[in-house]
């Protein structure tokens, strides 16, 4: 558990990020409402204390809503003109990536990113903010960044094509509507060919996101160095931020879960190289949060492996325990 509050006015001007219920599951603050002193004193009246899981600065919020915005912007100019507005993207949007990729609190902008409202939206925020995580641990140039970031947020431009009522479908898709979902690589692919000033990566990318290591993917079944690196590189994000996600069909994942399950099969569908080096810099990411253990016990994360980052050394009560070596005991999830 996180570290009590020392005082009443420590999150005064944050918002809260869920609704605050109290021990008899009745609402007391709904989420997104601006902490004053005195509703973290009501809280506080009803045993509720904050934490920091719990809040983020309202300029993450600002930052999201405005990529959302933004994002709006594009794919509306893509329905109504079969055009993308590759300038509005570059000289919009990928500067409001780039300021979220180098914010100190990042898992919290990706759990505003989590949200099922608007999925489309916030899905290619969350790939492009992924991806170029992603691209900055591996060394890519700063133009090579900025290609990264656009070409992940265009991914899933071809959904625009596929009717809204198969995209937003609660239940299973029947196999025809399949097919139709993915086409949307394709459409992508046209999309971006046929729009002036950018890149064929660009089209690559909307092309292959969805193409596998083993060749288990599609729309062609491309393996290993058939595919494109940045196109590796969107897959991991993509995945990774679907797992996460809730959507209309499904709960998300636990944050954790998913970091553990890509590490475990990092050697199958997805690059290996690309899946731990993301896994890696998440968990470092992680470096002092809290963790509850298999055994009930509460710990905080003190080092990641660079070998094995899903098993890290967690400090619990001033001893030290290494996962990657104990066996008797594993990391159960991240607070």
């Amino acid at each position: 558990m996180k570290e009590c509050l020392p005082g009443p006015d420590q999150y005064v001007g944050y918002r809260v990020n869920k609704n605050m219920y109290n021990s008899l599951g009745v609402l007391v603050l709904p989420a997104q409402s601006v902490l004053t002193r005195k509703e973290i004193e009501m809280l506080l009246q009803q045993n509720i204390v904050l934490n920091e899981d719990d809040v983020e600065p309202e300029s993450i919020r600002q930052l999201v809503n405005s990529s959302i915005k933004e994002i709006r912007i594009v794919f509306e100019k893509v329905r109504n003109t079969d055009q993308i507005p590759f300038e509005h993207l570059r000289e919009r949007i990928v500067p409001i990536v780039t300021e979220m990729c180098s914010h100190p609190n990042l898992k919290h902008i990706l759990s505003h990113l989590e949200l099922h409202d608007e999925y489309t939206y916030r899905h290619s925020i969350g790939v492009a903010l992924i991806s170029r995580v992603i691209g900055k641990s591996k060394g890519l140039p700063a133009p090579e960044l900025a290609e990264l970031t656009s070409a992940a947020f265009l991914h899933d431009i071809g959904k625009v094509r596929v009717p809204d009522n198969i995209i937003n479908k609660p239940g299973k898709l029947s196999p025809e509507e399949f097919t139709q979902v993915k086409n949307h690589t394709v459409f992508g692919y046209e999309l971006i060919a046929s729009t002036s000033g950018i890149s064929h990566r660009h089209a690559l990318v909307a092309l292959q996101h969805h193409e596998r290591e083993d060749g288990s993917g599609y729309p062609y079944g491309l393996k290993g160095n058939s595919i494109d690196p940045f196109s590796k590189i969107v897959a991991v994000a993509d995945v990774f931020h679907a797992m996460i996600s809730k959507r209309a069909y499904k709960n998300p994942v636990p944050f954790y879960k998913v970091l553990q399950e890509m590490s475990e099969f990092a050697y199958g569908s997805l690059e290996p190289s690309t899946t731990l080096i993301f896994v890696k810099r998440i968990m470092e990411m992680l470096v002092g949060n809290s963790v509850v253990l298999s055994n009930g016990h509460e710990g905080k994360i003190i080092m990641v492996s660079p070998n094995d980052p899903v098993h890290p050394l967690v400090e619990v009560n001033g001893s030290y325990i290494d996962l990657s070596k104990d066996q008797s005991v594993f990391l159960e999830r991240i607070v």
